[in-house]
């Protein structure tokens, strides 16, 4: 029998014994009235005409209709599969259905937020007081022309006067790789915190000028690759300056200027693969930024700075949950301005229990670890409502444990900062989560620390 007969019979006996598979022959979406389809089908873990194991069908079918959630442009995405059929082999092949509920895309945001780094430094350490308060509206126009494209105006008044430009264009070529970010901010305040005493900012207010000014411009290059992997590099151009009252109140605040003048570079690097972003229960996220400020001969300010955090999320059974999360920086100057300085305390970095504290130093790291029992879940359908895209609602609630730790290296700490620069943090306690609609999140927890502090402690974005 000649050799390519053979090989012909082998063929025929290796595919009559192989094993069953599932080959989506068109993927449909249902729902979808303003966003674009290649928006859409950029987010699927497979391609049409692709042999799929049966077993893998039920996880990469529900992997990516998670993935299209997580654009943010849908309030949920479900699948199913119809028009199956078989052939001889036991082969099957059918059509995959994406049924989504495109949320509501334009926000006449009225802006009434807090000046402090959190509600809690607001609530105990300012005593409430709504001078400290922003005010204004903020413009949000999500998914222009149905690119997901998100074009943002911001104006405000209050504790901080500011004013906001920014359009995003996550892709800019056909293969839906490369991506462009324009911004631009302005803002001023009379109050400005000088520096810190027992660990808590200290303000002081210019009542003849703004005691602050600062500005910057850049862009974003974004390049995604695949569907988890993100690439950024920024360029920006940063101007501050405070008024003579406050230099004299610190002249650290610049190292000896009235103005802070550089160009920034930075780069960052995240691997997403949660399986829900604003509240996961599975995944891991990998995220590291490595700066340099302080790249033109006229620039004032140098630095070089990093920082990376890596966050786990394990779902140990139907309701029972747990996260955890290590997070560190680093920086290259000994000396630094007071207004450059590595904190830990701000960008709800911090360890649970010293939301009160900002913490000054050349490196950081903290860790958080949570506990989480699903003790309420339901989707309400609220077809009174007169907007579809509000209409539906859903609710969890978590009981949580959790579990904090961190450290901040400060080799020229002031004597009134001691008592938590250069020592272990420790943070425990309990608390109750509530995650809703449009991303929202609750937290109240009750915490206490090593060093002895208690409290009930409020915030509005997801612990890690």
């Amino acid at each position: 029998m000649p050799y390519f007969l053979v090989i012909i019979f082998i063929l025929l006996v290796f595919k009559g014994f192989s094993q069953p598979s599932f080959t989506p022959i068109k993927v449909k979406y249902n729902g979808i009235k303003r966003t674009k389809t290649s928006i859409v089908s950029r987010e699927l873990a497979f391609k049409s005409g692709t042999e799929i194991l049966p077993e893998d069908t039920g996880l990469i079918f529900r992997k990516s209709a998670n993935n299209i959630f997580n654009t943010k442009l849908f309030n949920y995405c479900t699948y199913s599969v119809d028009s199956i059929k078989y052939d001889s082999l036991n082969h099957s092949s059918g059509i995959v259905n994406f049924n989504m509920h495109e949320r509501w895309y334009t926000f006449p945001i009225p802006i009434f937020e807090l000046a402090d780094r959190n509600f809690n430094e607001w609530w105990y350490d300012r005593g409430a007081d709504l001078r400290r308060v922003n005010f204004g509206l903020r413009f949000l126009q999500k998914n222009v022309r149905g690119r997901n494209e998100d074009l943002t105006i911001a104006i405000q008044g209050g504790f901080t006067r500011r004013l906001d430009l920014s359009y995003l264009i996550p892709y800019l070529d056909r293969k839906q790789t490369w991506g462009l970010k324009l911004f631009a901010s302005f803002a001023n305040n009379k109050d400005v915190a000088i520096r810190s005493v027992n660990n808590r900012l200290v303000y002081k207010r210019d009542e003849e000028s703004f005691g602050r000014e600062r500005f910057y411009t850049g862009l974003q290059l974004t390049k995604r690759r695949s569907i988890y992997t993100y690439h950024f590099i920024d360029l920006i151009f940063n101007y501050n300056r405070i008024s003579g009252f406050i230099f004299g109140l610190n002249p650290a605040y610049f190292l000896g200027s009235r103005f802070q003048r550089n160009v920034e570079v930075k780069y960052t690097f995240i691997q997403d693969k949660r399986n829900l972003r604003n509240f996961p229960t599975k995944g891991y996220l990998i995220t590291g930024t490595a700066s340099r400020i302080g790249v033109l001969n006229s620039d004032n300010f140098r630095l070089w700075a990093a920082r990376a955090s890596v966050s786990k999320y394990w779902t140990i059974s139907k309701r029972l949950f747990f996260s955890s999360k290590v997070d560190g920086e680093l920086s290259s100057a000994a000396v630094q301005p007071y207004y450059g300085t590595r904190v830990l305390g701000f960008e709800n970095r911090f360890a649970r229990g010293y939301e009160r504290y900002v913490i000054e130093g050349q490196y950081n790291f903290h860790t958080r670890n949570t506990f989480r029992i699903k003790a309420f879940s339901k989707n309400f359908n609220m077809n009174w409502v007169p907007l579809k895209q509000f209409q539906f609602m859903p609710l969890d609630i978590y009981f949580t444990a959790f579990g904090d730790g961190g450290y901040v290296r400060n080799s020229k700490v002031f004597p009134e900062n001691e008592r938590l620069a250069n020592k272990f943090l420790l943070g425990y306690g309990l608390g109750i989560n509530i995650v809703t609609f449009y991303d929202v999140v609750f937290r109240t927890e009750y915490s206490l620390t090593r060093q002895g502090d208690t409290g009930i402690y409020f915030s509005f974005l997801s612990d890690i």
